[in-house]
């Protein structure tokens, strides 16, 4: 009946197996808590944090209480269920408010759960009388008529229980408290702001001033109110937007004026305002002044001011902002630029102002720079001008996106190709903090336009529009950066341009032989570099040419941040050079406009006694180029081999001579090398295959056991660093000793283990590092959450390493 016995026997082996094997074993009980600030102001609060792990019990923790705290349950536990591992964690959070200020030591919370008793603690609360400081007063509205009320708004940093703000006197004005105060709680620092409110009632016309406000001896920036004859309500427009000769009308809705008042707009120039010929009504109380508007020139015109019979003018609170255009094919017409100047110092910046003619209504606008040629470089630095003003240009400001940031725009009308037309404004301040010619070309203005067509017949007249999108690159001429005039740059000077600069070098080892090779690395810092920064002149040295044979070639030029490294290769000269000396980079400070020089430390170094060869000895030379010079000099060739590596050395042992190898001898290197390193790499896998996974497992279950003793230790991070690293080599099959962060990398790569992980372990890893340093001891709230997030770590990556 059963052809295939072996196979059933194997499936057979499966199922028992899956019946016989048990669940994991459950945890014991776990706590841990912490404050979640250990440090507020007087008249705030902060919270303890309690999770309880692997509790069947949900009762609340015990708090043990402390005069001059009020601890209170906050909210409801929040419960977190991993089906995988068959564990719950509940959060437990206490309010905790101090009545004073001081310092307090909360002893312990504690829980019985499944017949344990957990307890965490003492935690210590600091409580810090914050030094009252004014923080800001508005009024809303600005503007009232006699008879109405506004809200003065006054704000404090800082908390004063039982105390008010002194009120004065304004003649003319009530000024009454309304409510207790408001106190809210910045969320980074944690300073409590207070606030109070109070209301304002107009008796009479007039302009005032409210000043004398105060708290607990404080004083209060002082704050206008206007009462006013009449209120502007609101303005509005039919249409905003207009062709030249096109017609629209303008509502303004008022409190306080009679229809006969004969209120007007101050027209500005591109518009013609008359009264309209048909009368509106406004809501209840209010009177509409309704007016007729004619564009007459492309641009965007605004009315900022409205006239009285008597002559007297007040400025809009809200501007009336149209848009005209002239009629046709709408898009960019031109985007162009230009400098102020011809040519520009370097470190001073120079304007260039930039004008986009353009049809049709203006719907949003942005600037580009991230594909100019003088944008996104560290050595020069590129701001909009925000405060634009053009003789005999009367533009309307209007924000505008300018990369991740915001920049500022006039929108007006200009004269192109003998035409008015829409014209946008705007200028950047450019710092070149490096000589030459400098392109600024690449520079891309985008605007989203609203085309608006009209097809007229016989008997109607059609509108139809759409929206789209204009881009256009900015035409710039060059421009020319010089050194300082009348400055003579220093012998050592590479274009280092800044204000302040680190230079540090370190060799690849500090003991050598003499003339042995030594890589030097040099790392730069500041705020202008980048990859036009020139290798520093180090043949040019004295100081370290002297001592040292330093090869003309330079390495590296790699930037990272604002620092680029560079290596270069230098030779101890004989055993009497005891360290390599302060090297110097040369730099122009824009802002003292003077050069400066910022020194490297010198490096101590040991030089034992060798062969006095010059670096050409070191090249690697073949046999037959050799000869060959001597061929051709006229001398005969050597017997014996020269030797071109290992000459400063006096370890090497002795160079021995003798005939050819030959071809056979060469063809059996040539095939034993590839071969030993295939059996090395197949002897590596076979071990991989034949690990005692038992025993791996073992030793990760009692690391995993030693986090528990990771607490008590002495040193606490050295502890949890070496847990964590121990874990790592074992996972990884690395050898003893510190991990260096190239050697993680890889390790995680071979493993096909994730990105997040190995950033996991090397964030550990870097506050373990950064905590053997740190002063004072370390709080068991920040021990629980570093060993909490190691444990996670390590079975994370117990699951996810292949």
């Amino acid at each position: 009946m059963f052809t295939n016995r072996p196979e059933w026997f194997l499936l057979g082996a499966i199922v028992l197996g899956c019946l016989s094997a048990s669940p994991p074993a459950s945890r014991g009980a776990e706590m841990t808590a912490g404050l979640e600030r250990d440090t507020i102001y007087s008249g705030t609060s902060t919270l303890l944090v309690v999770e309880v792990s692997n509790a069947r019990s949900a009762d609340w923790p015990v708090v043990e209480p402390v005069e001059g705290l009020r601890i209170t349950p906050y909210g409801s536990p929040g419960v977190i269920r991993d089906l995988f591992r068959g564990t719950i964690r509940r959060s437990y959070r206490f309010m905790v408010a101090p009545e004073k200020a001081g310092v307090f030591r909360i002893s312990s919370v504690s829980l019985t759960a499944d017949g344990e008793f957990l307890k965490r603690g003492p935690f210590t609360l600091r409580v810090v009388e914050l030094p009252l400081k004014f923080h800001a007063v508005e009024i809303e509205p600005g503007e009232i008529l006699v008879g109405e009320t506004a809200k003065l708004t006054v704000s404090y940093q800082g908390v004063r229980p039982g105390k008010v703000p002194v009120v004065p006197e304004v003649p003319g004005l009530s000024i009454r408290l309304t409510g207790s105060p408001r106190v809210q709680v910045t969320r980074r620092e944690g300073i409590p702001i207070s606030s109070y409110e109070f209301n304002v009632r107009a008796a009479r016309l007039g302009d005032y001033q409210i000043k004398g406000l105060s708290l607990d001896g404080v004083p209060a920036d002082a704050v206008a109110l206007i009462v006013s004859s009449f209120v502007v309500v609101r303005t509005q427009v039919g249409a905003s937007s207009l062709v030249v000769g096109g017609q629209t009308i303008v509502h303004i809705v008022v409190r306080g004026l009679p229809e006969s008042a004969g209120l007007e707009p101050v027209a500005p120039a591109g518009l013609r305002v008359v009264p309209a010929r048909q009368a509106y009504r406004g809501p209840p109380g209010t009177t509409v002044f309704s007016f007729d508007v004619t564009a007459t020139e492309p641009g965007t015109p605004t009315i900022t001011a409205l006239q009285l019979p008597e002559g007297r003018q007040i400025a809009l609170a809200q501007p009336i902002s149209l848009s005209v255009r002239q009629s046709g094919e709408g898009g960019i017409l031109a985007c162009r630029g230009k400098p102020r100047t011809d040519q520009t110092v370097i470190g001073e910046p120079f304007v260039v102002d930039y004008e986009v003619f353009f049809r049709g209504d203006l719907r949003a606008a942005g600037i580009d720079p991230a594909g100019a040629d003088f944008a996104n470089k560290p050595y020069i630095k590129v701001q909009p001008v925000n405060d634009l003003t053009y003789p005999g240009f009367s533009g309307q400001p209007i924000q505008v996106r300018f990369g991740q940031g915001r920049a500022v725009m006039l929108s007006g009308s200009g004269e192109f190709n003998g035409q008015k037309e829409q014209l946008l404004r705007f200028a950047l301040r450019i710092t070149p903090l490096a000589a030459g010619e400098l392109s600024l070309d690449g520079l891309r203005v985008l605007l989203l336009l609203q085309i608006k067509e009209e097809q007229r017949t016989a008997f109607s007249v059609t509108t139809s529009s759409r929206s789209e999108q204009y881009e256009r690159l900015a035409e710039v001429p060059p421009h020319r950066v010089i050194d300082p005039p009348g400055k003579t740059a220093p012998s050592g000077y590479r274009g280092a341009v800044g204000t302040s600069f680190t230079f540090a070098t370190k060799l690849d080892r500090t003991k050598a032989t003499a003339m042995s090779p030594l890589t030097l690395t040099m790392k730069i810092t500041g705020e202008s570099v980048g990859p036009q920064f020139a290798p520093l002149p180090l043949t040019e040295v004295p100081e370290l040419t002297r001592d040292f044979d330093v090869s003309p070639t330079v390495g590296g030029g790699e930037v990272t941040d604002s620092t680029i490294t560079f290596t270069q290769v230098v030779r101890p000269r004989s055993e009497a050079v005891t360290e390599l000396p302060a090297l110097p980079l040369v730099y122009y400070d824009y802002e003292r406009k003077v050069y400066d020089t910022v020194y490297s430390l010198p490096i101590p170094i040991d030089v034992t006694p060798g062969s006095l060869v010059g670096a050409g000895a070191m090249e690697v030379t073949s046999l037959e180029d050799a000869h060959a010079g001597d061929a051709a000099a006229g001398h005969e060739a050597p017997t014996t081999p020269a030797v071109s590596l290992g000459a400063n050395h006096t370890t090497l042992g002795d160079v021995a001579t003798g005939k050819p190898i030959g071809p056979v001898g060469i063809l059996a290197i040539l095939i034993a090398g590839p071969v030993s390193i295939v059996l090395v790499r197949a002897g590596r896998q076979v071990y991989q295959r034949q690990r005692p996974v038992a025993e791996v497992r073992q030793r990760r279950r009692k690391l995993i056991a030693d986090l528990d003793r990771v607490a008590g230790a002495d040193h606490f991070h050295a502890a949890l660093a070496e847990t964590l690293q121990s874990y790592l080599r074992l996972t990884f099959d690395l050898p003893p000793g510190e991990l260096s962060t190239n050697l993680l990398a890889r390790a995680f790569q071979e493993h096909s283990a994730s990105d997040d992980l190995r950033r996991e372990a090397q964030e550990l890893l870097a506050q373990c590092d950064a905590g053997r340093f740190a002063a004072g001891a370390v709080d068991d709230a920040e021990k629980a959450r570093l060993i909490h997030r190691t444990r996670e770590l390590l079975a994370r990556l117990d699951r996810g390493v292949k």
